[in-house]
Parts: structure tokens; sequence; C-alpha cells
């Protein structure tokens, strides 16, 4: 077993401090082992002149890398003519690094043939650098065929960039197989594109996992998506840690999102700022969220500006929440024009609120809004004006409200014509309207129709009413019973008065004292006088009876006893009356948060890797 102190008591030979220098290195004895490397350099050991030289240009060190490359050299280690090229590209010295990638190439190096390529592009020496290139492709050289198909594609060659692409696709190289796939994606050929994408995937190659992603998300195939980004988000890539962490959010899978996201901020990712700021203030995290929306504002997503004034407006920081919102407004924000009015309406500023309101006057929510604000003042006119342009918009309590104040003023026509909407969407109350209004207007089918969903529903006047149009249109004495038997329920001391005259008016006394009976007994007046009167006219028949008969004074009696005009053809209406309306409760107000922005995933995919690739390994 190997020892440090075993390796010190090895002999002094050059070849054996060479491989104590190797030992010490791989044990992490940095300074030992270049101790070591240099005793057997002095001694002429090219292996450790060579060693040396890589060891101080890993460290930084380019001077004494150089120097111990040119001793290498000198010793008859020619590769070094590569590494001391590759050090003075590093410094921008290129002339003198040809002069070395010269030597290189003269033992045929292709990697200095290909960095030489480099070089020259670099010195835009295109045609240069062409030439060089393509004597290394020649060779099935993989980085020259990247690097010459770049430079097509930056001198507009593009079906040479493709070609050269596709030959070092052959060679394996990873990023002509990248290119490549971007070529197929823009030219529709996904297949082809996936196929490249997901031979990088298994290398972890991070351009092709973001994109292959993308693309599944674009398919709405996110489990494939999540699988794609999660290997390039672990390998550090911050847009793959974006849209990993926004598909955890979508999913509500939240402790994985908040981890991907804080992976992409602490890279300086800006939208994984602002929708982090909006997983936090969903989840009740409000200090967080309020500091990356100032983050996110600052660099200059407006939405985040609109957000960060939300939250000052819950807070009731008044004066910053609405310097944020002019803000927001003034960078083309729409929803922070509402939010700032919601502010004004919020202090007591209805002006001004109504002045930010009518900004969006094609909104619906600001439409009702303003229509309520002037609805409260009692002004008519400006109620009228955005109700009927809510109403128009579709808001079926804005159409009814509008009804009733048309109804008010008289104007039968367009308070039908917006009870007309809000019945179609099943407002009872509108059709309970409806059928008084076509009631008077003697359009007794159409009240009969309008009545009938909310009579069904248990409304008395309703039902009411579908008794007298049965009793009074139809003369169906059965419907018109049944109806008024289900208001009567209800109590409804109308359907009792005129279930009572149904059968008076048809003779049919029995029937009718028994209704009006029940009539007194709920305390009706007219019932008590329509029992009065029936009793009058029964007693009357009886008179006439005996008279004929001639029956004691019967024929004074009879001669005696006045005639009674009794209206028996008038029914009697009830009260007016809407069906109950369930209170429903408002829920607390809350801004107007701006949760999604839309995102051109297409203009996001990684495009085409146009830097140069240097190649440093011998």
């Amino acid at each position: 077993m190997f020892t440090i102190k075993g390796i010190r008591e090895i002999s002094s030979d050059p070849n054996v401090a060479h491989t104590q220098a190797v030992l010490l290195y791989k044990l992490g004895k940095t300074e030992a082992a270049i101790k070591k490397y240099e005793e057997a350099a002095s001694e002429g050991n090219v292996k450790s002149q060579y060693a040396l030289g890589t060891i101080f240009e890993d460290m930084g060190e380019l001077e004494e890398a150089e120097r111990w490359y040119k001793i290498a050299y000198k010793s008859g280690k020619d590769e070094a003519a590569l590494d001391i090229g590759n050090i003075k590209f590093s410094e921008e010295d290129y002339q003198y690094a040809l002069y070395w990638y010269d030597k290189a190439v003269e033992i045929g190096l292709l990697a200095a043939r290909n960095n030489m390529g480099v070089t020259y592009y670099v010195l835009k020496n295109y045609d240069k650098a062409e030439a060089i290139l393509l004597d290394a492709v020649e060779h099935d050289y993989g980085k020259a065929c990247y690097n010459l198909g770049v430079l097509y594609n930056m001198l507009g060659r593009e079906e040479e960039a493709f070609e050269i692409f596709k030959k070092g696709s052959r060679c394996d190289d990873h990023d002509c197989m990248y290119n490549l796939a971007v070529f197929y994606t823009q030219m529709g050929e996904r297949k082809e594109a996936i196929n490249l994408y997901k031979q990088l995937y298994k290398v972890g190659y991070n351009e092709a996992c973001f994109n292959l992603g993308m693309l599944m998300e674009m398919d709405g195939e996110l489990d494939e998506a999540e699988r794609y980004y999660k290997k390039s988000a672990d390998n550090g890539d911050m847009k793959s840690q974006y849209r990993l962490a926004y598909i955890y959010d979508r999913e509500e899978d939240l402790d994985d999102a908040i981890e991907y996201y804080e992976r992409a901020i602490s890279q300086e990712h800006i939208m994984s700022k602002f929708r982090l700021a909006n997983l936090f203030n969903k989840e009740g995290n409000i200090v967080d969220a309020k500091e990356l929306y100032e983050e996110a504002s600052a660099a200059g997503i407006i939405e985040a500006t609109n957000n960060l004034g939300g939250i000052c407006f819950e807070q009731r920081e008044y004066a910053r929440a609405v310097e944020l919102f002019k803000d927001a407004i003034d960078m083309k924000c729409r929803p922070a024009i509402e939010n700032i009015g919601d502010l004004y309406m919020e202090t007591g500023a209805i002006d001004s609120a109504i002045s930010y309101f009518e900004k969006l006057s094609g909104k619906l929510s600001c439409q009702i809004k303003l229509a309520k604000i002037y609805d409260d003042r009692e002004d008519i006119e400006g109620s009228i004006t955005w109700y009927k342009k809510a109403a128009e918009n579709g808001d079926i309590p804005s159409a009814y409200r509008l009804a009733c104040i048309y109804e008010d003023l008289g104007n039968i026509k367009g308070s039908i014509k917006y009870f007309e909407q809000a019945a179609a969407a099943n407002h009872l109350n509108a059709m309970v309207h409806l059928g008084r209004i076509y009631y008077y207007e003697g359009m007794y089918d159409e009240s009969k129709n309008r009545f009938r969903v909310p009579a069904q529903e248990g409304n008395t006047y309703c039902q009411h009413m579908m008794g007298v149009i049965s009793d009074i249109s139809d003369e169906n004495i059965e419907e018109a019973t049944r109806w008024y038997e289900k208001a009567k329920l209800n109590n409804c001391i109308e359907s009792v008065e005129n279930l009572g005259r149904l059968y008076y008016k048809r003779n049919d006394f029995n029937r009718a004292e028994e209704y009006y009976k029940e009539g007194v007994e709920r305390g009706s007046r007219k019932c008590a006088y329509m029992l009065g009167c029936l009793y009058y006219k029964k007693s009357n028949l009886i008179f006439e009876k005996l008279a004929k008969k001639e029956f004691e004074n019967a024929p004074e009696i009879l001669g005696d006893m006045k005639g009674i005009d009794i209206a028996v053809s008038d029914v009697q209406l009830p009260a007016f009356e809407l069906c109950p309306v369930e209170v429903v409760e408002e829920p607390e107000y809350v801004p107007g948060y701006i949760i999604n922005i839309k995102e051109d995933l297409e203009g996001m995919l990684e495009g085409f890797r146009d830097d140069m690739v240097f190649d440093d390994e011998n």
C-alpha cells in the first residue's frame, strides 16, 4: 500500500519523481505534486513538463503555463503547440496563436486546424476560415462541421449550413445535431426535430431538453414536458427551471413550483419572480409576494406593478397604490384603470372613480359600476345609459333593472324589451313583470305563458293570475279552480273571493257558499258581502216558489223584496308580488390581480447556437 512517507523514500530518478507527482496530484496534494513535477521536469522529463503546463493553465497562471508548454515542446512534446496556441487565443494574441496552431497542424492535429479556423473567423477572414474548416470537415471532424455550419449560417448560406450540420450529426457531434434539429423545427418537420432532441436529451444537452419540453408543452403534453424540462432544469438551465416551475404551479404542486421558481430566480429570471409572487399572493404570503412584485416591477413587468398596487390597496396604503396604478396605466395596463377606479370608490372619491371607469366604457364590470353609481344618485338618465350598455353586453341583472326603470317611467315598449331579455335567461321576476304587463295590455296568452313558471315555483300572485286568465279568458273552470286553490293555500284571500264568485256566477250556490264562508272566517269583507247577497238571492228564490203556491203572505213578501245588482263578473286581483330573491353576501373585494401573462411559446424556443466551438483537448 502506498503512503506519503513511502513515496518520499523512493529514489530521485526523474521517472520515479514523475510517478510520485502523479500520485500526489491524485491525492489532492497539489503543491507537493508541483514540486515533484518540477524536480522531474528539471531532469528533462517531458511528461512532467507538459503536466506542469496543464496544472498552471487550470490554475489560471497562463504565463507560467506557457513557459512549461514551450519547454515541453522543445523537449519533443509537439502536441504542446496546440496548448500554446490556445493560451495565446485566450489572450487575444491571434497572430501568435496562428503561429503555434500552424505548428500543431503540421503534426496532423485536427483540433489545431479547427481552432485555426475559429481564429480566422474571429479575425473576420471568412474565406480563410472556411478553407481551413473544410479541410477538417473532410476528415469527419465533428467540431469543425459545427463551426463551418455556424459560419455558413452567419453568411446566409442556410442550405450549405443545413447539409454540413447533417454531416456533423452523422459524426455524432451534439452541437451539429442540435442546430440540425433547430433547422427541422423551423421547417415544420417536427418529427425529425423531436427525434434529434430526444437523442440529445439522453446526454443532457440543455437547449435540446428545453426545446423538447417546449414542443410537448405546446402540444398540451405536460407530463412529457415536465420530464424533459426537469433534466435541463436540474442541470442548471434557467429557462427550463422556469417552465418546469410553471407546470408545477398549474398542477398546484406548490412545493416543487416554489423550489424551481427560486432556482430560476437565483439566476435573476424575472418572470419567475412575477409568477412566484402570484403564487405567494394566492397562498396569503403577502410579505414575500410584495417583495417579489417590487423586483419584477422594477424590472419592467407592468403586470407586477399593477399587482403590487393591488396589495397596497388591500393594505390600505392608498397613496402608494394610486402611484403604482398610475404607473401601470402609463404603461398601458388596462386592469389598473379599473383598480384605481375601485380605490376611489372605496375612499369616497366618486367623481374620480367615474372618470376612470369611463375610460373602460366597453368593459362590462365598469358599465355595471357606473350604472349603480348613477342609480344610487337617482340620476335616471345616467342609470339608463349604463344599464343599457351593460344589458347589451349580456348582463341580466342590468337588463332587469333597466326594464324596471322603464316600467316606472311608463315606457312599456322599453320595459318589455329588457324584461324579455332577462326572462330568456330564466329571471323569474322579469317573468312576473311581463305577465302583469301583458295582462293589462289584454294579451292573455302571452301573460299566461309568462306567469306559468313563477307560478309553478310557488309565486302566489302568479298562481292567482293564472286562475284569473283561465277564468275570464279561457272560461276553463277546472283550470281556474286548480290555480285559485294553489294560491288559496298560500293565503291569497282574493283567490277565495274569486272561487266563490266563479261558482256563484254558475248558480252553484252551495259551492259558492262554502268559499264565501271560508273567506268570512279569514276576515274578507268582500266574502261577507257576497255571502249576504247569496243568502238574499236564495231567499228570493224560496219566496218565489212559495208565492206561486200562494203560501201565507209569501206573495206580499216577494213583492216587497227589492232586486239587487250583484257584480258577479268582477274578478279580484291581489297585490303585486315578486318572487323572493336569495340574498347572497357579496364576497370581500379583491383588486384585479393579473395572474396570467400570455407568452409566445414558439418564440421562446431556443434558436441556433452561433458561438464557435473551441477545442482545447489534445
